[in-house]
């Protein structure tokens, strides 16, 4: 079936997609922005980036007008896969936050800072 591919145009060879190698999410470099972790307590107790707030996503609407009043603040959303994040940057986007980015999985945004998970508080 080798053959079959000198049929196709140019055009659909492959490019490398931007997260493959070293490639960085812009995000991942602004070390102004408020972490929040969407995942449970147990599961930040386990392991979170250092600095991190943990708002777990069945509360986060509550709280987060507590702890960040200022909808104009960079906030950087993770958990564990996410898709909790995405859910999160939803309802902040509806909350009015404007600076909020998802961030993805937990240790990827770790390797991607260059930072180990944290352990307890």
């Amino acid at each position: 079936m080798a053959w079959m591919s000198e049929l196709l145009p140019r055009e659909a060879e492959l490019e490398p997609l931007p997260w493959e190698g070293e490639y960085v999410h812009p995000e991942a470099q602004d070390d102004t922005a408020l972490l929040i972790d969407v995942r449970s307590y147990a599961e930040f107790m386990n392991g979170h980036l250092p600095g991190a707030h943990c708002l777990p996503l069945p509360r986060l609407a509550q709280e987060v007008l507590q702890r960040v009043p200022d909808r104009e603040t960079p906030v950087l959303l993770y958990c564990a896969t996410g898709a909790r994040a995405e859910q999160a940057l939803s309802l902040l986007r509806q909350l009015g936050y404007h600076a909020v980015r998802n961030g993805g999985c937990a240790l990827d945004l770790a390797r991607r800072r260059g930072v180990q998970l944290q352990r307890g508080l």
